[in-house]
């Protein structure tokens, strides 16, 4: 297999523009775990969405929450629109890898259903990156699958690349600078929160 293959290039090169033009209508939706997120945010935090899309999520906290709004996301068409959609944001063609912030910027750093799809070679280095970014006593969420075993998937709209599902918490958990403070899963079965 050749050394450029993998989840990161191709994301950044093809499949992160097609997966947004293949979900982009469904983005128009403010998602139940971008609204429980409100309660953390004041009008004088800095938030950073990583896997951001075209900033419609980060918008919404933005507008509900006065939070000054950045975002990161691999697709160059959804960061082009979500500029002229969202002026007041600021967003970012980029990778969780290597974030392009100060050290301890952000109050809240939110992996935006992305974390399934990052290299397992680099997964290490994204939680670096994430750490590296938030404030000491800010807060980190994960919106992505929250499965009590690990499972690899081959991905259906790119052949040779796959999604890996898992407890992404349990990644910041190791550590004891976190700790838990508050835990939901949404079922895509029903349109409501339960508490884990």
């Amino acid at each position: 297999m050749d050394k450029e293959f993998n989840q990161k290039s191709v994301f950044s090169n093809i499949e992160g523009n097609n997966w947004y033009l293949r979900n982009k209508e469904a983005l128009n939706n403010t998602k139940l775990g971008y609204r429980a997120l409100e309660r953390y945010m004041n009008a004088d935090m800095r938030i950073l969405e990583i896997g951001c899309s075209n900033g419609y999520n980060l918008n919404y906290l933005e507008m509900k929450t006065g939070c000054m709004g950045y975002g990161i996301d691999p697709s160059s068409k959804a960061i082009e629109i979500g500029k002229t959609l969202y002026s007041d944001l600021e967003l970012k063609i980029g990778t969780a890898d290597n974030l392009s912030y100060e050290d301890e910027h952000f109050d809240i750093v939110i992996f935006g259903f992305c974390l399934y799809l990052i290299d397992r070679k680099l997964l290490t280095k994204v939680v670096y990156e994430a750490d590296r970014v938030l404030k000491d006593n800010g807060f980190l969420a994960i919106i992505d699958f929250d499965y009590n075993f690990s499972a690899k998937r081959a991905y259906k709209h790119y052949e040779g690349l796959f999604s890996y599902k898992m407890d992404y918490a349990k990644l910041f958990l190791s550590n004891p600078h976190y700790s838990l403070v508050e835990k939901i899963s949404y079922s895509h079965d029903a349109n409501s929160f339960e508490a884990k």
